[in-house]
This record gives C-alpha cells, sequence and structure tokens, in this order.
C-alpha cells in the first residue's frame, strides 16, 4: 500500500481508524491506547508507525498526538462516512435508478422515504398531498397527472392560508385539458394558485411547503411505466435548498398558464 496516494491514505484511515481517533490533539501513552482500545501492543506499535510514517501522527511529551494533516483527514473521513450512511438509508431506491438520474445525496438527510405496497400503491402521493394539505404556501414542480393529487390541489381553492405556484409540464397540461377540464378551470380560476407550464418534463416531482416556522421538502420519484417508484420527504436545510433551486430553475423556464392558449 503507497501511503503516499489518496487511495493509500484512505485505505490507511480505514485500517488504522481506531488508533488515529484514540490519539487526540494533546497527546497519549502507548500504554493508554493498548488499555483504551484493548489490543495488543504490537497492533497499537504497527497503527502508530504506520499512522506517523503518514504524516497523520507525531511525537509529543505525553506519547504521541494527532498532526494537523491528521486532525483534516479524521475530519473528512467522518465526513464522508456520514454521507455514506445517509446514502444508504436509500440504498434500495437509488439501486433501480439510472447513474444519470439528478438526485443529491443531501435529500436523504433526515429523510423520510415512502414506497408503495401491494395493499397501499398510493401512499407515496397520499404522503406528498398531505404535506401540501397541511402547508401555509407551496412551490410545486409535477411531470404527471394523478387524480388524487388534482384533487388535493382543487381542495386547495377552498382554503384561506394559502398560496401555491404549480408548475406543470406540456404533457401534463394537454391531459388537463381534455381530461380534467373542470378541474384545470377551478384552479386557473384561484386568485391564489397560480399555474405555470414549462417545456422540459422534470424527471421527477418537486415540492416545498412551508408553514409559519418550518420548511420541508419532498419529491416524487416515478418508474419507467408512469407509476410512483417512492416520495421523499425532508426538512434538512441543504435538502429544501437543493429542491427549491430546482423549483425555482423550472419557474424561471416557465410561463404562467393563463397566458397560454387553452384548446
Amino acid at each position: 500500500m503507497n501511503q503516499h496516494t489518496s487511495t493509500g491514505i484512505i485505505s490507511l484511515i480505514t485500517k488504522r481508524e481506531p488508533v488515529l481517533r484514540a490519539v487526540d490533539a494533546d497527546g497519549i501513552a502507548k500504554r493508554e491506547l493498548v488499555e483504551q482500545l484493548r489490543v495488543s501492543r504490537s497492533t497499537v506499535d504497527r497503527g502508530i508507525r504506520e499512522l506517523e510514517t503518514a504524516g497523520l501522527l507525531r511525537r509529543s511529551t505525553d506519547g504521541y498526538q494527532r498532526t494537523l494533516l491528521g486532525e483534516l483527514l479524521l475530519s473528512e473521513y467522518d465526513r464522508l462516512a456520514g454521507k455514506t450512511e445517509t446514502l444508504l438509508t436509500g440504498r434500495e431506491l437509488l439501486a433501480e435508478l439510472s447513474p444519470s438520474f439528478e438526485l443529491e445525496p443531501i435529500v436523504f438527510e433526515n429523510a423520510t422515504i415512502v414506497t408503495p405496497s401491494q395493499h397501499a400503491p398510493q401512499q407515496p402521493i397520499s404522503a406528498f398531498c398531505s404535506l401540501i394539505e397541511n402547508a401555509r404556501w407551496t412551490q410545486t414542480v409535477f411531470p404527471a397527472v394523478l387524480p388524487q393529487l388534482i384533487d388535493q390541489w382543487v381542495e386547495l381553492c377552498d382554503q384561506s392560508m394559502i398560496r401555491a405556484d404549480i408548475i406543470l409540464s406540456e404533457p401534463v397540461v394537454s391531459t388537463m385539458v381534455s381530461d380534467y377540464a373542470e378541474s384545470l378551470g377551478t384552479l386557473l380560476a384561484a386568485s391564489r394558485l397560480a399555474l405555470h407550464q414549462v417545456e422540459t418534463t422534470p424527471s421527477c416531482g418537486l415540492v416545498v411547503a412551508e408553514s409559519e416556522s418550518t420548511a420541508t421538502a419532498g419529491i416524487v420519484v416515478f418508474d419507467e411505466r408512469g407509476g410512483t417508484r417512492a416520495y421523499i420527504k425532508t426538512d434538512a436545510e441543504e435538502a429544501v435548498s437543493w429542491v427549491r433551486k430546482r423549483i425555482n430553475d423550472y419557474l424561471m423556464q416557465s410561463t404562467p398558464l393563463s397566458e397560454q392558449p387553452i384548446e
């Protein structure tokens, strides 16, 4: 193992992480390491020798201590481990998606993932609708026509404490014109709802829902047949910001639906 390459350093930290972590910035003697880690003296000796050679540890008056390089690399190692753990919460979903699918790891932080079951195939959309129902203000991008969601949007028209921006793809608008004309008319007439049409078809459904004090993001992932594969809900600040940015990007590209000819 070449300890002077990034791959070699990562392998070394993975292998010797208990020793590197136990040796803090103040310094610690080998005897204390043996007692603390409950390993043999030879194991501690090998770990210290390898870490010292790589520049992650150095001798101190009290034994050994981490160097600044060791401190920084351990911090980065912990950050990577945290990201890996976050991604593993979405393991089953991510394993089914194309590597080009636009989804950031941050969306899985503090996330609840709802998937359809045999007895509750509409569960992801029900959870999506519940988020919208309980919000005071929402921004939504949706690339599919789902009756349950359309009914939820129509219900919003009767609520007094809501402002909603709804961004629809051209195929969705066409389907609503032909199959849900009455609902579409209700939405267009609602003063608290603003409908927008975008030419680009989004790869997933997006929503940011805000109450008086909190903001929550939701993502609906579809399968190849247009069915719902999963719904991801998170209130992690970075995840909400990422979803909000994507929605705003679509909003900037969109045209108010009231300005589109409805035929």
